[in-house]
């Protein structure tokens, strides 16, 4: 069985978004990179609010460091999400635009954009969580470990693979790349300290936050962007 990850996207974000790609496949000659970054960034940050930031809504007085670094996340993905695409015209856009739409899917008027995980982390993580929730505290660093895998795996799908498509200079490829691995770095150092600063019932209570989010991968249309 094959599983996704499936992140929540704000109905005004998504709707932006296919606006967005529509004028884009329809040739539109007025330029809609200013408009796509900010729209980037609005999805970007709400993704990275899933998925860290109940780090931070968990953050205890030992561990104030976690709201900082989840907003220094998104404060520099508003800085460079919109800069990375002010670079390119309409015509170098669009084949990113139409792969990011293309993981992009409603279920009961709820908007998602998700992306496929490996099926053995799916099952180590599953099986990491299940010994944690029994008791067995040394399983909460493999298990945080396979989650921060899964975790990589969608920056991949999301961010790296983008960037590539819109084949940017050295210079400019090089700032994103350290943009990229300095931010996502920062994030996983934060959930490496789960363990740290957390007894098992609250490490447990985020790890099953996350498993929200993983679902059977479903037979879809993607020609609509809607589940079938």
């Amino acid at each position: 069985m094959n599983y996704m990850i499936s992140l929540k996207l704000k109905s005004e974000t998504h709707q932006r978004f296919q606006q967005i790609h529509q004028q884009l496949n329809q040739g539109k000659s007025e330029s809609l990179a200013k408009p796509l970054g900010e729209v980037l960034a609005d999805i970007s940050c709400e993704i990275v609010d899933q998925v860290f930031g109940e780090i931070a809504r968990l953050s205890t007085s030992s561990d104030r460091e976690s709201e900082k670094v989840v907003q220094q996340i998104l404060d520099t993905v508003r800085k460079y999400m919109p800069w990375s695409v002010s670079f390119f015209g309409n015509d170098r856009l669009t084949p990113m635009v139409n792969y990011l739409i293309e993981m992009a899917h409603e279920k009961n008027d709820q908007y998602y954009i998700s992306y496929q995980v490996d099926h053995v982390l799916v099952v180590e993580l599953l099986g990491c969580v299940e010994q944690v929730k029994s008791g067995n505290s040394q399983y909460v660093s493999p298990a945080l470990k396979a989650f921060t895998e899964m975790v990589d795996q969608g920056v991949t799908y999301l961010l790296r693979e983008p960037k590539k498509m819109l084949k940017f200079n050295l210079v400019v490829d090089k700032t994103l790349n350290g943009v990229i691995h300095l931010t996502t770095q920062m994030g996983y150092k934060r959930l490496e300290k789960i363990g740290t600063y957390y007894d098992d019932q609250d490490t447990y209570r985020y790890l099953d936050h996350f498993l929200m989010f993983l679902n059977p991968e479903p037979k879809t249309d993607r020609s609509n962007n809607s589940e079938t």
